[in-house]
Formats: C-alpha cells, structure tokens, sequence
C-alpha cells in the first residue's frame, strides 16, 4: 500500500476479519484496518492524551474541535452531522489516556463524509481562532446584568458536576486516584469541577497542538470498504501534509506500593441519606498492565468469579457476614488493570472485618479450590460473549478493544482475540491455575488501597456556596470596566450562540441527496410457523451458531395490587433455590449449557389504537442448537420448582435491587424523569412504571424497610402469582438462528409446551385516571433532569412519519441551542415515538426554571418554524435511521416479535419512512399548535438537585425525597 508499511497481517475468527497493522511512513501515524463484510463502515481516529492536571482539558479539547474547522465553517458540525447524516454511530470520547473519535455508516457516500469532518476537525479546529467554542464547551464567567451573581457556565463544566453527584463515582474515582497518586491515573481526565476554571484558553490551545498530530494518532478502518482507496483518501487529504514530529505522550506510573493504602473520604448526602449504615468499603488492586492479554482475560474473569456471579464466594462470605447491603466491582480501563471491591451501605467501622474476610475467603479458595462447576460456567459465559462479538455496535467496540494493546505500543491485534487465552486457562483448571493466580495477584499483592467513604451532609451545598462567595470576591475585586466587559462577552457568547449559520457556512458541511435514500427499509425475514396450536416465529439470521430464544407468555391477567410484585418476583425467579439446586448450583448449570437465561415482564402498545398494550412475560435464553433442551429443562426447573419463601435470600437481593436502581437515577435520570411525566397521561406508561418505574422504586423502598412485617403478605402473592404465571393461553415462541437449526430445534419445545397451564385467565383490573402530579423527586446532585410531555392523541394528533423529523429538527436546533449551547446543559431534547406520546427531557442541567420556559416555547417556535428546503432536506435524512436502525440478530428476533405483539407491518414502517420523506415546512408548522397545547398542560417531572427543586417549588404539586 503506498505510502504505508504493512507491519502486521492475520485473518481473526472473532472479528470475522482481515486485520492489517500499518504505519504512515512519512508521520509515523498508526493504522489497524479490519476488512469483511459488514456493510456498517466504521472509521475512528485517537489520540493518546495523557493529563497532568484534573482541569478537564483532555474533555473540553474532545468537545471542542468538533465545533468548526478549517473546512468546515458552522459552529457545530458535529450536530450539524448529527442532523442530516445516516450515521449509525456518532461521538467522542474521553478516557484516563486517550481521546477517541469513532463514526460509522451503512452509506458509502455518508462514511466518507463523515470520516473527513473528523479528521478536518481533528487536524485543523477552529478553537485557535475563536474563543468562544472553549467558553461554551469549557467554563465561562456568566454575568448578564450588573446586579446579577457572577457564575460559572459551561458544558463540560456542568458535565461534570452531574458526575460528581454520584457518591458511586466520587468512589471509585478516590480509588484509581489513590492506587495512582503522582502518575497520569493520579488526576481526572474529564475534569474536576473545582479545577476546571482554572484551565486557560492558551493552556487549552497548547494541549490540542502538542497531542493533536498524526505521529501521535490511531486511525482505525471496518467493513466493506474499499481498505486501499480509504487509506490513500486519508493520505491524500490529511496525513501528507504533516511529517513526523517528536510528541511526549508517554504515560507516566507511579511506583508499585508494598504496603496497602489506606484512604477515607466524604460525599455529599441529605439528612434523609444519612444512616447508621450509610458508608462504603472499598479494596482495591493493581494485578497487572493492558500490555498483558492474560491479565486482562484474569481480571475479567476474577471479577465474575469472585463478586458479580450469583455463586461468587467473596460476595457471598460478605453478605453473610452482614457487612453490606450491596457488593460490587470497579474496573479500570487504563494501562494499570485495577480490580476493586466495593460494598455499599455498610459502617466504616467495620474496614477491618471487611478486609479479614477478603483475605481469609481468598486464602480458602486457593487452599481448597474453587468449585469447579463455577469456573466452568463462567468461562463458558464469556466463550458466548466472544462468540456473541459485540452486538450491533461491534465495529467500534473493536477500536475500543484494539486500543487496549494499541495505546501502549503493543500489536492492536493481541487485543481482538481471546480464545487462546481462554483455551489456554482451560488447559490449566486442574493444576490450580485460577486459585495460584489469586494467591499471587490478590493475596501476597500489596499494591492496593483500602478506602472509607462515609457521607456529609449537604457537602454539595456547602461546596456551591464556597464557590458563590469566591466568585463575589472576584466580582467585588472587578473594576466597573471590568464587570462590563463580562457584561460584553456574556452577551456576546449568546449572540453568537444563538446566531444562525450563514448560508455559505451551511453549504461547507458535506451532505447526501434524498436520491441517496432507499425508500424501503430493510426487510428481516421471519417465518410464522406454529408447534400444534402455538405460534412459532422464526427469525433467519447469522448468529455464528448461537440460538436466541424469547418465550413470551400473556400475563394480562395481573391484578393491579400484584404488578410490582409480580415484577419482583419474576427478576427474583432464576436467582431462587429450587427443589432440585441451590441458587448457586442453578447459576451453575445455567452458565454451563447457555449463555444465559432471564425472566423480564414487558409492556407493548398496539401500533394502531395507543389506548392498548399488551403485557407479557418474556423469558429469554441464548444458547447452542445442542444445547437448547438442557436449557429449557432449567427453564422448566425454575417455572415450576422455584421455593418462594427464601426469606433471607430475598431479603438480600432485595437490597441489591434497591441500591442499584438509586445508582442508576443519576446516570440514567433523563430516561427516569421522562417515564414519570408519561405515567400522569398515559395508561401504558403507568403500568411500565408500576413494572420497573418510579412505582416500582417506591414499592421496593417501602418493602425494604418494612420487609419482616410484609414478607408473609409478599409470600402469598408471589405463591398466587406463580400458579397462574405461565400458561399455554396466547403464547408465542419466537427464535433466531439459521433456518436449519430453527427447524431441527422445534420438537424441542413440546414438552415445555405440554407441561403449562392451559386456563383462560380474565384480564386484569388496572385503573388508569389522567392526573397532573407535577412532582419534584430530589437526590443529593448538583444537577437536574426535567422533563414535560403529554399525549398528542388526546389533542387529536395520531403518529405521522413528519413527527419523527420534527423531533430531529428541535433536538438539533432550539433545544440543543437553549438548553446545551446556551443553558450549559450536557444535553436536552425531545422524543415523539409511534405511541405519540410526547416527552421533553434534559440531562446534567443546571437549570430548572429556564428549561421549563424554553419548553413552553417550543410550539411558538413551531408555528414560526423557517428552514431552507436544502437544510429540511438534512432534517429528513437525519431521520432515516429511525425507521431503519442498525441491529443486532438478538435485536432483528426482539424487533421482529415487538412488531408482531403490536400490529406493526412492515409496510406501516414504510408509510412512516414516506411521511418523513415527502414532508414539508407548512406540514410541520401545523404542529405547531399541538404542541402548544401539549405543552400548556403543564405535566412537569423532575428529578436532582434538592435546593434547585425547592428554589422552584411553585411549580410542583408534590416535592419529595428519591431515598
């Protein structure tokens, strides 16, 4: 290839690919392709970033250079991409020691846009001319009118704060810290809040010309592509005009301890998180480096073993011992591979319990062995997770995985595949492989940190003021020139935010043609068979030998007062002793012959009439055509010889659940706000929450603290909810594989077929009323999440493609440039699925009340909506993937199931797919009015900061506290 040497070349099975290694000879940039037929083409280009500080200048520069470049002259390419392109994946990423920025399309026209307005952006950023792009994604000094506060607003900045919310993260972050004081590790690639406006815009600029350059660049190529015209693309435009430079990116390490650290830290709670078991322990290790396969494979595989399986022997001597009310593990993703241990909701006082029973539990397991069922069923799981290869964004999982080894000057193959070494651990069971491998990494390992973390009340609170009186002391100390200049610059950040595109800027940015665009969608094939009087879908896919199962009962029949438990009891199912193995032999046997198998209940609204939906108990299973009737016998074992009064057993896992829904409401608390302002006008949306919701929450919270007075009353329910739950009436059994061994695999099922149930149930009561709850839910988080919404069909409105690309056009325009740009939030948006039922969100917002009115705008900003026909024609292909998403072949049998529960055709896709394409500003504007209404009827969610919901309280009906 000119002007590339081939270093490295090797078919590998796992990725189903072609692997080369080059280097570019004149910049010495790293290349790694990976050719086959995946028609998702994926590019990704990386640098290795090292900080020395934790003011956030690796993530604000990832922000950064992808708002403008040299030839691409909007503010914002990347959502301007993000609008118009058929993109199947779209980011950037910050990690502890590399930036990433990965792209991946099924149109060659759209791949090859996209991956040069990566690398113009990469290459040749606007942020050395323009200030404000730092401002905006970075911090800024905000003041608007004399009078007001001084603040500080940005992106990342409040990004950030979001992320230091989360007592879960505050730990696990003090770890790898700690475990890594005075190296790269030692500090926070993305940026601590404190720190963060202490980052100049020179400092900002020097970091992006010193890393940004091809010599220190990893450039990655997948699919069907072309793999020799793509790289002398990439030569021709790019890489030919740099040579090669010294860059010191090294990663620096600090020196392996010999004795254990101990650390103690606070986070922030309120009064009401505050109890006398309200701390976390932690352990942790360094075992090894990236740069070993070895080690990575151990770690992982150490990590389910000793903690995250069912059976795992440390997480069950802790929780016997009564140390904590949750356990779970911490992972580094850097060069040092960190394995850490965390229990949540314990006493500090208990440090020294905790560690003995680490260290007693580990020396057991190498003195009599770890059993060996275990080991078995765990690497036989991961056997599938290989053999699974990643899901549908497997193309840029692989750049991930590549860069373990890459970054760190090794061959980015050693990181693509896995089954040598997992071949290799197998070899070894029976000469205590595992069990010396404990003793040596874990045991006899002193490079380790014990940490205490134990809650302060209001910490948060008390942090904001500190920075809202150092930031009057600036005010004060500003002369009158001074505070109106950053009068000047506040206003003129806005003005700049808020100002559209020139139509000459506009037409820089790289498009396709509605021509471009298959007015089909893809077409899955699913054949309706049936086993005696049972229907049998089979969906035909390549799954490399995997079968994916989903036998899907109707349990329409749940009365209202038994949907949470019901829900509870089906996650508790395959974690329950049965008449013929305990929980941990279950686990066991389910690892051994499948790669798992779950209970889910599920809620799906009739694609024709949304005052319909359909509940069902999904029971899902991967496993090998040969392997598929041990599976159903285990599902036929939990089904059917399940103790339900495990008292004790339940009681801890209950506890588990709770704790890990609380750490989720952070994380995921724009998808929880939207699901609690549906539960006030939808029935459906109600239900969901009362399955897996807020409803849901507060039941389990509420059966938490009064479990030993309501366990007998739960018993009962859950033994009347078990004899009815899985029955023959209207089951459906869908599965996908090759068509061969979904024939060969049908008598397979008999059996579990016969032995249901065969009683027609009436269908549950479930009273539904519309009510405007308006509730604020605060946690200790300095941030919010705020939703609004409402049905459009009870405003006379049904789902029409057009909808899909008017949400496309308010994410990508005034929500995006209110709420993000201009407001500082790390997102916001809009979503108006088929159901029509319309809800608003943000995430990581550091506003409340503006966000409200920039939601109440939305219709105004409807009616008056004015688009070029060039940029509507963005809009709607921007929307393509909506109708036509990237999936998986697990995701094509759930797709293709979900289609046939709901009424959904094919052909209905298509309609919708041809109302966004033949749709057109008047047809959007009449939207306008609707959303209006929908918007006036004031069904407001809230979620976060406790003093933001208080400060706004006038506009809840109900404020209350999450824990």
């Amino acid at each position: 290839m000119k002007n590339y040497e081939l270093i490295e070349e090797k078919y590998i099975d796992e990725v189903s690919s072609k692997c080369r290694v080059y280097k570019h000879i004149k910049t010495g940039a790293k290349v790694l392709t990976l050719k086959n037929n995946d028609n998702n083409k994926a590019f990704g280009i990386g640098f290795r970033t090292p900080p020395k500080t934790g003011n956030g200048v690796c993530h604000i520069v990832e922000h950064c250079v992808l708002s403008g470049s040299r030839k691409y002259k909007t503010k914002e390419p990347f959502m301007d991409l993000i609008k118009s392109s058929q993109q199947t994946f779209l980011n950037a990423m910050t990690f502890p020691d590399k930036t990433i920025y990965p792209i991946s399309s099924r149109n060659k026209k759209d791949f090859y846009n996209l991956m040069d307005v990566y690398l113009d952006a990469v290459f040749y950023p606007e942020i050395h001319n323009e200030i404000k792009i730092f401002e905006q994604e970075g911090w800024h000094y905000e003041l608007k009118n004399r009078e007001d506060e001084l603040k500080y607003n940005g992106v990342v900045y409040n990004e950030m704060k979001g992320v230091y919310s989360s007592a879960e993260n505050i730990v696990a972050d003090a770890i790898t810290f700690n475990l890594h004081e005075n190296s790269s590790y030692g500090v926070d690639s993305g940026g601590d809040p404190s720190l963060i406006p202490t980052l100049s815009y020179e400092e900002f600029k020097d970091y992006h010309k010193k890393y940004y350059h091809p010599t220190n660049s990893y450039i990655y190529l997948y699919g069907d592509l072309d793999m020799d015209e793509a790289l002398s693309y990439i030569d021709d435009y790019y890489l030919n005009d740099f040579q090669k430079i010294d860059i010191d990116s090294n990663i620096i390490l600090n020196d392996e301890y010999d004795t254990d650290k101990d650390v103690e830290i606070t986070f922030s709670a309120s009064k009401e998180e505050v109890t006398d078991n309200s701390d976390f322990l932690a352990h942790g290790w360094t075992i090894g480096y990236q740069t070993s396969k070895l080690d990575i494979f151990m770690r992982d595989l150490l990590t389910y073993i000793l903690i995250e399986s069912e059976p795992a022997p440390l997480k069950r001597a802790i929780l016997d011992a009564g140390i904590g009310e949750d356990i779970y593990t911490e992972t580094s993703t850097s060069l040092p591979l960190d394995l850490s241990i965390v229990v949540k909701n314990t006493k500090a006082n208990k440090k020294e319990e905790f560690l003995n029973i680490i260290d007693s539990t580990l020396k057991n397991l190498v003195k009599e062995g770890i059993d060996r069922d275990l080991l078995e069923a765990t690497l036989n799981r991961f056997e599938f997770i290989f053999r699974e290869g990643g899901g549908s964004q497997k193309a840029i999982i692989y750049y991930i995985r590549a860069l373990n080894s890459w970054l760190y000057d090794k061959s980015p193959l050693d990181s693509l595949y896995y089954i040598d070494v997992l071949n290799l651990v197998k070899s070894k069971l029976d000469d205590n492989f595992v069990e010396k491998y404990i003793e040596k990494k874990l045991i006899n390992n002193h490079y380790s940190v014990t940490l205490v973390a134990k809650p302060e009340v209001d910490k948060n609170d008390k942090q904001d003021l500190k920075v809202k009186k150092e930031l009057q002391k600036i005010k004060e100390s500003l002369s009158e020139e001074e505070i109106e200049k950053l009068i000047e610059e506040t206003i003129a950040l806005e003005e700049y935010q808020m100002t559209e595109d020139s139509p000459e800027a506009k037409n820089t940015i790289p498009t396709l043609e509605l021509s471009d665009i298959d007015k089909e969608i893809t077409e899955y094939k699913v054949i309706h068979d049936k086993i005696g009087d049972i229907k049998y879908l089979k969906s035909i896919e390549d799954t490399n030998k995997i079968i994916y199962t989903n036998i899907s009962h109707d349990i329409g029949f749940i009365e209202e007062d038994e949907i949470e438990k019901m829900s509870l009891m089906v996650s508790l199912l395959p974690l329950l002793d049965t008449k013929n193995y305990s929980y941990k032999e279950l686990n066991n046997e389910i690892y051994k012959n499948t790669g798992g198998i779950y209970f889910a209940p599920a809620i799906y609204v009739d694609s024709k009439d949304n005052s319909k939906y359909y509940v069902r108990l999904n029971i899902k299973m991967k496993s090998l055509a040969n392997n598929i009737q041990r599976g159903l016998e285990l599902i036929n074992e939990i089904t059917e010889n399940t103790i339900l009064n495990s008292k004790a057993r339940i009681k801890e896992l209950l506890f588990i659940m709770k704790s890990r829904i609380e750490a989720s409401m952070l994380s995921g608390g724009h998808q929880m706000v939207i699901s609690i302002v549906k539960s006030y006008f939808s029935e459906s949306s109600l239900y969901q929450s009362h399955i897996g919701g807020m409803k849901y929450y507060e039941f389990l919270k509420n059966l938490v603290e009064n479990f030993d007075e309501n366990f007998d009353d739960l018993l009962n329910s859950f033994e009347n909810i078990y004899r009815k739950l899985f029955n023959k009436n209207n089951l459906i059994i869908s599965v996908t594989g090759s068509e061969e061994d979904l024939d060969n695999i049908k008598y397979n099922f008999e059996d579990y077929i016969e032995n249901l149930a065969d009683e027609k149930l009436p269908k549950g009561k479930f009273e539904f009323k519309e009510e405007n709850k308006n509730e604020g839910y605060y946690i200790t988080s300095n941030v919010v999440y705020v939703s609004k919404g409402y049905d459009l069909n009870k405003l006379g409105q049904k789902y029409v493609g057009d909808l899909t690309v008017l949400a496309n056009i308010l994410n990508s325009t005034f929500l995006h440039n209110e709420i993000r740009a201009k407001g500082g939030a790390y997102g916001g948006g809009i979503t108006i699925p088929r159901t029509a039922t319309l809800a608003t969100y943000s995430y990581r917002d550091p506003n409340l009340e503006n966000t409200v009115k920039v939601y109440d705008k939305i219709g105004e900003y409807v009616r008056n909506l004015d688009i070029s026909t060039e940029d509507l024609k963005n809009f709607i292909i921007g929307s393509m993937n909506t109708f036509d998403p990237l999936l998986s072949p697990e995701d094509i049998g759930e797709l293709n199931l979900s289609r046939f529960i709901s009424n959904l055709s094919h052909e209905d896709v298509i309609k919708s797919k041809e109302e966004a394409l033949n749709t057109n500003v008047e047809k959007l504007r009449a939207f306008g009015e609707v959303i209006e209404k929908a918007m006036n009827k004031n069904y407001l969610a809230v979620v976060g900061s406790a003093s933001k919901i208080k400060e706004n309280e006038e506009l809840f009906k109900e404020i209350k506290s999450i824990k």
